[in-house]
C-alpha cells in the first residue's frame, strides 16, 4: 500500500479513504470523485479499472488516487471494478498523463487508447460476428450484380456487398463496417434480403502471429560494425542511466540483427525490452525473427483477436515476457524492468496516431525510456529529420552501418524520365525499358517488385466535352475508378456510385478514365505478360483477415513472379529471389501539398529500392519519374540521405518547419462554409496574445488543401514555437481558448502527420 499513497497521505484505520479520483474515458480537463462502497473497499486501488456514472450515463475509469474527502457536496457511487488483470500499473498512468499533456488529449482518453478491447472494458475473451456471402451468393460474380442492382437506391448496401466480393472471404464485422465507413443498419438490411449471413464464433486468433518456431534461429556471423553498433548499446546498458541512439543504416546492412543482439545483451542483465514496428511491418515474418532467438515473446497488434491480445497483455503484465513486438501502442505495454526500447522504421508515419491522444509513439518511446533509465535504439536507413537534427546536436547518439550484410551491394539504379513521353489514354505505364527487364525476370525465373502507391485503375473519370472529372458531392476530390468493382469511389468518405456513360453536367458521351492505379498496373502486367503470375497488394486486396500474409507468403514461396503494391511493400520485406524493383512513378507524393512532401518521397522510393539485391543474384531498380532532377529523387536512387538532408534542411530552416519548430495544427470544421470560417476567425484572434506571450509564430486561418471532408468544410491554423519545453504550455493555453463547442468542431493536432 505504501507504494500507492505518499508517506504523508497513508491511510490509517482511523482516517480511511472513502472516494476514488477517477479519470474517465471522455473529453473532459478533469477528473471526478466517486464513493467507495464498503462491499469494494478492498478491490479498489490506485490504477483499478471502475464502471461510473457521468450525467447519468455508464463510462469506464481509472483510479488515479484515493483520497478522504471529495471535492463536490453530492458524490455518485463506484458501480463496479474490473478483475486485477486490468489493473493499469503506476508507471504507464504517468506516462499517459505526459501524452495527454503533450498532445492535448484528456487523461482519461490517453488511458483508454494506452489499453487493448479486452482490459478497456472489463471484458474477458468474447465472440466475434463474421460476414460472409450468403450461400446463393457466393460467387463474387453474383454478389456484384446484386450490388449493381441495389446501388441506384442503397448505395451503401451495395457498397457492403461489393466489398464482401472483393475480399474473397468472411470478414469480422467491425472490419468491413470500418472499410464501408457506414453504421450496423446497411448490413442488417443485406441480411433481411437474404444476400449476406452472420455468424457470431468465438474469435479464432491469429496463429500466423502467434505460433512460435519449432526450432531456435541460429544467430548469423555479424559484421565490424553491427558488433560496434551492438558494443555501443551494450556499454550503455551497463551504466543503467537512459541513452538514445540512432541506428542509421542502408537497407538490407543488418539493422535487425542489432536489434536482436542489443535484446540480449539488456536480458543478460535481467531487463526487458519492447519493439515497436510500423504496422505494415508487421508480418510473421518479422514476427519470426524474434521468436527463434527469444523464447519469452509477446505480440501486440490490432489486427490480433481479442483474445490473443488478451493474453498477451496478461503475460506481460505477470512478468511472463522478455521481450514485445508490436506496433505503436505496445509502447503501453505494462512491461517490468524495462532496459531497451527498439523503434524500427523511426521515420514511418505509422507512428503517429491519428484519433486522440495524437501521440507519436516514437516521443513516446523516448520519454517512457527516460523515465525508466532504459536505452532507445531508433533505427532507419532514412531517418526522419528530427532524429537526424537530435544526433547532429548530440541528443542521440549517432551509429552507422554503411554495408550490406554479406558484402552484397546496393542494386543499380537507372532513372526513366517520363517528362517527354505523350501520354493519352491508351498510354501504358510501364515503359518499353521497364517491360524488357520485366521480360528478363521471367527469363531468368526470378522475381519483381513493382511499387505505385495509388489503388485503384484510374484517378479521374473526365468529360471529353467540358473537361470536368467527376467529384465525390460529400468532399473536393475526385472520385476514382476501381476496375474489378465497376465503380466510382471516394478514398476519403468511401461513397461509391456507377460510372456513368454521359457527363452529368454536359451530357456528352465517352467518359474518358485518366490515370493511374495499382489495378491498372496489374492489369497491363498481365496483358504484357500473359505466362506470368501477378500478385497485387494493397487495401483493396487484403481486407480478409489473414490475406496481408497469405499474399506475401505464396510470393516468399515463390508462387507468383511480380507483386504489385502500394506503401505495403515498401519496407520490412525481404526476398533474395527479387532482383528488380520497379517504381512505376515516383512522383504521387511530390504533388502532395505538405511540407513532408520531398522528405516522404525520398524515403518511399529509397526504401523500396532497397527491397532489389538482397542476395548474390544482385538487383536492379528503375524508377520512372516527370522530376528526374528532383532532389528527392535524384538522391533517393544514389542512397544519398546525408546529400538529401543538405539539400532540405536549408528550405525547412528559412520557412521555420520542423525540425527547427514545433507545429500545431489547429483544424476547425463545420457543415456551414461561412460558419467554419467564422469559428477560424474566432480562434485566432483568442490565439494571437500567445504570440506575444511565448513568441509562437501563428499563421492562417487557412482553408485546408482538401477543403471539406464527408459534407463538413474544414479551415485550419497553425502554431510553430521553438523549443520543446514551451510546446506544453502552448497546448495548454490553445485547449483551454479553443476548446470544442458542438456543431464546431476544434482539433489539436501537435506535430501532425499531414496537412492534407
Amino acid at each position: 500500500m505504501n507504494q500507492l499513497f505518499p508517506e504523508s497521505e497513508s491511510p490509517t484505520a482511523s482516517a480511511p479513504c472513502l472516494f476514488a479520483r477517477v479519470a474517465v474515458a471522455l473529453p473532459v480537463d478533469r477528473s471526478f470523485h466517486y464513493r467507495i462502497p464498503v462491499a469494494l473497499a478492498d478491490s479498489v486501488v490506485v490504477g483499478s479499472r471502475v464502471r461510473v456514472r457521468v450525467s447519468g450515463r455508464p463510462v469506464c475509469g481509472t483510479v488515479l488516487a484515493l483520497d478522504r474527502v471529495a471535492d463536490v457536496a453530492r458524490v455518485l457511487d463506484v458501480e463496479g471494478v474490473f478483475g486485477a488483470e486490468a489493473r493499469v500499473a503506476p508507471e504507464v498512468i504517468d506516462l499517459c498523463r505526459f501524452v495527454a499533456d503533450r498532445y492535448g488529449a484528456s487523461l482519461g482518453e490517453t488511458l483508454e487508447s494506452a489499453l487493448p478491447p479486452p482490459v478497456r472494458h472489463g471484458r474477458g475473451i468474447r465472440q466475434v460476428v463474421v460476414v460472409q456471402l450468403a450461400a446463393p451468393f457466393a460467387d463474387p460474380k453474383r454478389a456484384r450484380l446484386e450490388a449493381d442492382v441495389l446501388l441506384a437506391k442503397h448505395e451503401k448496401q451495395a457498397r457492403l456487398l461489393r466489398l464482401l466480393a472483393e475480399a474473397g472471404g468472411g470478414v469480422r464485422e467491425i472490419d468491413l463496417l470500418r472499410r464501408a465507413q457506414v453504421g450496423k443498419s446497411p448490413l442488417e438490411s443485406l441480411e433481411r434480403r437474404g444476400l449476406v449471413a452472420r455468424t457470431r464464433v468465438d474469435d479464432p486468433g491469429d496463429p500466423a502471429f502467434l505460433a512460435s518456431p519449432s526450432a531456435r534461429i541460429p544467430p548469423p556471423l555479424p559484421t565490424s560494425e553491427q558488433v560496434a553498433a551492438v558494443s555501443a548499446v551494450e556499454l550503455a546498458l551497463e551504466s543503467r542511466e537512459h541513452r538514445g541512439f540512432l541506428l542509421f543504416g542502408i537497407t538490407g546492412s543488418g539493422k535487425t540483427e542489432v536489434y536482436l543482439r542489443s535484446l540480449e545483451e539488456a536480458l543478460k542483465r535481467g531487463r526487458r525490452g519492447i519493439v515497436l514496428v510500423p504496422e505494415i511491418s508487421l508480418t510473421p515474418q518479422t514476427v519470426a525473427r524474434f521468436r527463434g532467438r527469444f523464447d519469452r515473446v509477446a505480440v501486440l497488434h490490432s489486427a490480433l483477436a481479442e483474445r490473443d491480445r488478451l493474453r498477451e497483455w496478461r503475460r506481460i503484465a505477470s512478468g511472463a515476457v522478455d521481450v514485445v513486438v508490436g506496433a505503436r501502442s505496445a509502447i503501453f505495454a505494462p512491461l517490468p524492468d524495462l532496459g531497451l526500447v527498439v523503434v524500427d522504421e523511426e521515420h514511418e508515419p505509422s507512428f503517429k496516431q491519428q484519433n486522440p491522444p495524437r501521440y507519436h509513439a516514437r516521443e513516446v518511446a523516448l520519454e517512457r525510456a527516460r523515465r525508466a533509465g532504459a536505452v532507445v535504439v531508433l533505427g532507419s536507413a532514412t531517418p526522419s529529420l528530427e532524429s537526424w537534427a537530435a544526433a547532429s546536436a548530440g541528443r542521440l547518439t549517432l551509429l552507422r552501418l554503411r554495408e550490406r550484410v554479406g558484402g552484397g551491394a546496393l542494386p543499380e539504379t537507372q532513372v526513366l524520365d517520363l517528362s517527354h513521353m505523350p501520354f493519352t489514354k491508351h498510354a501504358s505505364m510501364l515503359t518499353d525499358r521497364l517491360r524488357a527487364a520485366l521480360e528478363e525476370v521471367l527469363r531468368r525465373g526470378e522475381q519483381a517488385i513493382l511499387f505505385l502507391n495509388r489503388r485503384g485503375f484510374a484517378r479521374l473519370s473526365l468529360c471529353p466535352g467540358c473537361k470536368e472529372a467527376v467529384q465525390c458531392p460529400d468532399c473536393d476530390v475526385a472520385l476514382v475508378f476501381h476496375q474489378r468493382a465497376e465503380r466510382l469511389i471516394c478514398h476519403l468518405c468511401g461513397r461509391e456510385q456507377a460510372p456513368d456513360a454521359r457527363c452529368a453536367k454536359c451530357g456528352k458521351p465517352g467518359m474518358r478514365f485518366l490515370g493511374f492505379g495499382t489495378e491498372r498496373v496489374e492489369q497491363e502486367l498481365r496483358r504484357n505478360f500473359p505466362r506470368a503470375r501477378v500478385a497485387r497488394m494493397d487495401s483493396d486486396t487484403t481486407a480478409a483477415q489473414g490475406s496481408h500474409e497469405r499474399i506475401l507468403g505464396a510470393f516468399g514461396r515463390g508462387e507468383s513472379d511480380f507483386l504489385v503494391g502500394t506503401q505495403m511493400i515498401a519496407k520490412g520485406l525481404d526476398f533474395p529471389r527479387v532482383t528488380l524493383v520497379g517504381i512505376v512513378s515516383a512522383d504521387t507524393s511530390l504533388s502532395v501539398p505538405d511540407w513532408r512532401a520531398s522528405e516522404r518521397t525520398f524515403q518511399l522510393v529509397a526504401q523500396v529500392a532497397g527491397r532489389a539485391g538482397r542476395s548474390a543474384r544482385g538487383g536492379r531498380v528503375i524508377v520512372q519519374t516527370l522530376h528526374p532532377q528532383h532532389p528527392a529523387i535524384t538522391c533517393a536512387v544514389r542512397h544519398d540521405y546525408e546529400a538529401f538532408v543538405a539539400a532540405e534542411l536549408p528550405l525547412r530552416a528559412e520557412a521555420n518547419y520542423p525540425p527547427f519548430t514545433q507545429i500545431v495544427r489547429i483544424l476547425v470544421s463545420h457543415a456551414d462554409v461561412d460558419r467554419t470560417r467564422g469559428a477560424a476567425e474566432k480562434a485566432k484572434a483568442k490565439l494571437a496574445p500567445m504570440a506575444g506571450e511565448f513568441g509562437v509564430e501563428l499563421l492562417g486561418p487557412a482553408p485546408c488543401p482538401i477543403e471539406r471532408v464527408r459534407g463538413r468544410w474544414r479551415w485550419q491554423l497553425l502554431l510553430k514555437c521553438r523549443e520543446v519545453k514551451e510546446l506544453t504550455r502552448v497546448v495548454a493555453w490553445a485547449r483551454e481558448r479553443v476548446a470544442q463547442s458542438a456543431p464546431v468542431r476544434v482539433t489539436l493536432d501537435v506535430d501532425p502527420g499531414s496537412m492534407l
